[in-house]
């Protein structure tokens, strides 16, 4: 039981450390599809993607040495506004997925930042 919550404490470290350089990536991400597009920022938003996924499946397998009752309601917005970010990406809806990012990944992943780097002192 121990060895897992070491596990789970190094899988938060590394998420930390990760969300650090993620964070700042999905704000230029914003930039670039609200009108400064370019050449590679399909690929640039599917790394963003696949990065909050990663994300996310850390914060689930985690959740329990987290302060989840403090971000729980960020992760509910988030659950909501993540099939948004679907159909929106589905739909290249450049504008929808910025506003999505800005307002309920980029929250929630700040919010799990702080709380990660917390369970992990």
């Amino acid at each position: 039981m121990e060895n897992l919550q070491a596990e789970k404490k190094e899988a938060l470290a590394a998420a930390a450390e990760y969300m650090e350089k993620l964070i700042p990536g999905m704000g230029t991400l914003c930039e670039e599809l609200r009108g400064s597009r370019k050449e590679d920022t399909d690929t640039f938003q599917k790394q963003c993607i696949d990065g909050l996924n990663w994300i996310i499946e850390i914060y689930n397998r985690t959740s329990d040495i987290l302060n989840a009752e403090k971000i729980s309601e960020g992760k509910k917005a988030l659950n909501d506004n993540l099939l948004e970010l679907g159909s929106a990406i589905a739909n290249h809806e450049d504008g929808r997925i910025a506003d999505l990012l800005e307002k309920a990944v980029i929250p929630f992943l700040k919010e799990l930042s702080e709380e990660a780097k917390e369970a992990v002192k």
